[in-house]
């Protein structure tokens, strides 16, 4: 069984550095104090760093002269002189800091177990408690300090890698380095849904925003093959169903809620089924929920799928905070949002509502100011669409059968308007080739 401290490398690392004080750099750049197991070998590391760190010389009678004792009473003179005498090479210094930092993260485990064994014994929500012991222990630091700081010869040497495999794309015509919308133009600002990106879907009701949500998942998984988790908290998941039906196969909507599509559209609700059933689509439709437990289930989804490439959360006025008032506990969650996006390395697309600002104004296509509740949604968000038809608010208007996707932030592109074909009887957004104002003729690209 392996122990989870070492008395002799702990006692290697500091006679190494009392005997050559030129390695306290190197040692010391990825070896944190905490990582000791003995409080006096410690505040001996402390020590030695506060006096290089002084500018001062770094040996027994310095260190016994800036402090006496150790905590446990020790002669500081004393023991360092012991440490140093019995150390008889510093060769393997970097190979004892790893030991101590192996040993640290393995008494982390231990007390992971210990306090994930207290949670299993609490009396909690079973979803709470999977979510807790999950946190803990993705809690855990196995990195030391290596990854805080990169110098810049290395951060480009790392980049030109990327910007080489960014030609590599261009030259086989490629465009996107991210996961595809289904909407060329909608692509051509985004570049494609990246890794790690929170996108912000915002809208009045009823303009639409869980139809273009639905869309972007369907051609993730059905055309692009990746995983996707969709959380709903406001449809089941037999409404969500249907209206994956209806975009796939081109169905009314009615007539699958009718059960007329079975002799109508039957071929192409068979086309539907086809295409959906091997999805990599899951879905879960609790109706109440919080960041937490969402954080909970997709951790288990990206385990079970093999990761995920897209989560979808619907929508984030009808999770669950911490009580602590709405705007403090929207903060919370789009933050917490931000961070899933990340630990999942995924881009996670999350519905929002808009306030009634918009409805007051001559032009009523929403700003960034409209989103409801916080401005921590704006700050957070890498992409902010919002999903707008004229229609809706002017049935007579020339735009009918058109819905915009108003872009109004895109942290690494531009913002601007990609104009869609709305086909709201067949749940779906549909590429804009061609439009006519004149004679009001749309040209639909399928």
């Amino acid at each position: 069984m392996n122990e989870l401290h070492s008395l002799e490398a702990e006692h290697g690392v500091l006679g190494a550095m009392l005997r050559q004080p030129h390695l306290i750099d190197v040692i010391s750049d990825n070896l944190a104090s905490d990582a000791f197991a003995w409080e006096d070998n410690a505040d001996l590391y402390r020590l030695i760093l506060e006096l290089h760190a002084d500018g001062q010389p770094v040996d027994v009678i310095t260190l016994s002269d800036r402090r006496s004792e150790l905590p446990s009473g020790t002669r500081t003179l004393a023991y360092a002189g012991e440490i140093q005498a019995n150390t008889p090479s510093v060769a393997n210094a970097k190979s004892y800091a790893q030991i101590i930092r192996d040993r640290a993260i393995c008494r982390q485990l231990a007390a992971a177990a210990e306090r994930i064994n207290e949670v299993a014994h609490e009396r909690a929500d079973i979803e709470d408690k999977i979510s807790l012991a999950q946190s803990i222990v993705l809690g855990l630091d196995a990195t030391g300090s290596d990854g805080e700081c990169q110098m810049i010869g290395d951060i480009l040497a790392e980049h030109i890698e990327i910007l080489q495999e960014r030609l590599d794309r261009f030259e086989n015509g490629i465009v996107m380095d991210g996961l595809g919308s289904g909407i060329p133009d909608l692509d051509k600002y985004t570049q494609g849904l990246k890794a790690g990106q929170m996108i912000v879907v915002a809208g009045r009701p009823a303009m639409g925003k869980t139809t273009l949500a639905m869309n972007v998942a369907a051609d993730v998984a059905i055309n692009q093959r990746r995983p996707v988790l969709v959380v709903s908290l406001e449809m089941t998941k037999t409404q969500l169903m249907d209206r994956l039906l209806a975009a796939v196969g081109g169905i009314p909507l009615p007539s699958l809620k009718t059960g007329e599509c079975a002799s109508d559209y039957s071929a192409e609700l068979a086309a539907a089924t086809l295409r959906l059933r091997d999805a990599p689509i899951c879905v879960s439709d609790v109706p109440v929920m919080t960041m937490p437990r969402i954080r909970s289930i997709a951790r288990r989804q990206a385990h079970r799928m093999g990761g995920l490439g897209l989560v979808v959360i619907d929508y984030l006025g009808l999770m669950e905070g911490e009580g602590k008032g709405r705007t403090e506990d929207v903060t919370a969650m789009s933050r917490q949002i931000k961070l899933l996006a990340r630990e999942l390395e995924c881009p996670v697309i999350v519905l929002s509502q808009l306030n009634r600002g918009c409805e007051s104004r001559p032009d009523k296509r929403p700003v960034l100011s409209d989103l409801r509740e916080s401005g921590a949604i704006e700050q957070d968000a890498d992409i902010v669409m919002f999903v707008y038809r004229d229609e809706v608010y002017h049935p007579n208007t020339q735009d009918k059968g058109i819905g915009e996707i108003l872009i109004r932030k895109n942290r690494d592109g531009e913002i601007g308007i990609v104009p869609t074909v709305f086909q709201g009887d067949r749940s779906r957004f549909m590429p804009l080739a061609n439009r006519s104002r004149q004679d009001n003729v749309v040209q639909v690209n399928f």
